[in-house]
């Protein structure tokens, strides 16, 4: 395929190259919240995240309105299309007509021209994969899970209230129904080694996604964490830990794999630490330039 120069397969080359043209995604907050937060409300959750679901900061307007206007002005400006990217929280945790109802109103835009789906491995029952069964036919989709770690005891210690087990079982799943399917991992989580992040890697590679995000642990504004990094209980990567650790991810995982993330960043009145998370190029070109010397 006609990708760029980059020493790896990226998702906006891969979105290129699928279109014929530049696709680009709008991140949505559709009220989700999750399994593991209070009921009906947005508190809690697991430890590393922050008030947004990890999703876009001060949306400002309805969901709807805003993929509308995004897609407007997006391909106003020679873009093929836009993902719709429900990211915020657990977006397919709830009721499931409700679901359907939300991706199918996202796809009556005109430009619209996918769905991305971000979710738990928890939270794929039955009507839910028949739902992104159908979806599936009738769009681009992919569903983006967040593995995070292959080690029970970090899950457990971060909140994450299921097991990497279910993140195999959820990958089967959506794999039988030849559903794309993207995986989440953080570096750097507590009481992590460099082994056991290895590890992780090793077995994000073992169950083949379509495609992978990685970055660094965030400490953000509101989170569990906050408190844990301020009193000293969490030590982060570095800037070159983390640009290594990047390095092997890449070298470990199928060269077919695509690459929707390499690092990633809050804002900057989110973000607590690690402040070079802010400068995305520099991390990306460190990587870049790491990945072809080796």
């Amino acid at each position: 395929m006609g990708f760029s120069k980059l020493p790896y397969l990226s998702l906006s080359d891969y979105l290129k190259e699928k279109f014929g043209g530049k696709v680009k995604k709008v991140s949505l907050d559709a009220g989700f919240s999750c399994p593991n937060r209070t009921k009906n409300e947005r508190k809690g959750g697991c430890f590393w995240c922050d008030a947004y679901g990890s999703g876009p900061e001060n949306q400002g307007r309805d969901w709807f309105e805003r993929l509308e206007s995004e897609t407007k002005r997006l391909v106003g400006k020679n873009c093929k299309g836009v993902i719709a990217y429900f990211q915020a929280f657990t977006n397919t945790f709830g009721n499931p007509e409700k679901l359907e109802e939300i991706y199918k109103k996202s796809l009556s835009i005109d430009g619209v021209v996918g769905i991305a789906i971000g979710t738990r491995p928890d939270c794929l029952d039955d009507d839910v994969l028949k739902i992104l069964d159908e979806l599936n036919k009738k769009t681009f989709l992919w569903v983006e899970i967040g593995m995070q770690s292959r080690h029970n005891q970090t899950l457990k210690l971060c909140n994450r209230r299921h097991s990497h087990e279910d993140t195999v079982v959820a990958v089967e799943k959506l794999k039988e129904r030849k559903t794309l399917t993207v995986l989440h991992l953080i570096a750097g989580l507590p009481e992590e080694s460099e082994e056991m992040i290895i590890e992780s890697f090793k077995e994000c590679a073992r169950l083949k996604p379509w495609g992978v995000k990685l970055h660094p642990l965030h400490i953000v504004k509101g989170s569990v964490f906050e408190e844990w990094f301020k009193e000293g209980k969490i030590k982060l990567l570095s800037f070159d830990e983390y640009v290594n650790l990047a390095v092997q991810f890449l070298k470990i995982v199928p060269p077919e794999t695509i690459i929707h993330r390499i690092t990633g960043e809050r804002a900057e009145g989110i973000l607590i630490a690690p402040k070079w998370c802010l400068d995305k190029n520099r991390v990306r070109n460190e990587i870049f330039r790491k990945l072809v010397q080796n």
